[in-house]
């Protein structure tokens, strides 16, 4: 399928970040201009996933690129940041498969231990399909002035010399039924 561009606009927001699991790979961009989802999906099944989240879409031909006098940091939490920073907030989404988050909720941390009862139940969640799990990644573009300011409300780390690192940075991980992604977005 060809890759979509389309920007969101939350009618009725729920279920929000289910949706997004079921769409799999993409990247999500906040700016002051609106909210931009780039997926791999395609068009048709975007539209059709977004709906049923109650969200509009629109087609559209790409998202805004950050200017030049923006400098990126590392964002470790989905808190949502104020438009009034002027930031674009970027985060990349990936689709954790069944196995590998079963797996990953199941692993004795300590051989003589079992798994904790929430992590079977959460499991137990997961594989009847009542819950699923993103892996996302974050970058916050904005200002030197505007990452001064906005360290005190979210978690950031400036990228100063190693402009690969934000590439590079690990996949963290949250359940779609926490709703964190759609809070980010909507908020």
């Amino acid at each position: 399928m060809a890759a979509a561009t389309v920007r969101l606009e939350a009618v009725t927001p729920t279920a929000f970040d289910a949706q997004l699991a079921r769409l799999g790979s993409g990247k999500l961009t906040r700016a002051a201009a609106g909210i931009y989802l780039e997926t791999q999906t395609g068009f048709d099944a975007a539209i059709y996933l977004l709906a049923l989240a109650g969200v509009r879409v629109t087609r559209c031909t790409g998202v805004p690129a950050p200017p030049k006098d923006l400098r990126p940091s590392i964002a470790f939490e989905l808190t949502p940041l104020d438009h009034a920073f002027g930031a674009i907030d970027v985060i990349e989404l990936r689709q954790i498969l069944l196995g590998e988050a079963s797996a990953a909720l199941m692993k004795n941390r300590l051989p003589w231990l079992r798994s904790s009862r929430a992590a079977r139940h959460t499991c137990r969640r997961l594989l009847r399909d009542e819950d699923a799990i993103l892996a996302w990644r974050r970058i916050v573009w904005c200002s030197v002035a505007s990452l001064r300011a906005a360290r005190a409300r979210v978690r950031l780390r400036p990228v100063v010399f190693d402009h690969g690192a934000a590439s590079r940075e690990p996949f963290r991980w949250t359940y779609a039924s926490s709703g964190a992604i759609a809070r980010w977005a909507f908020t």
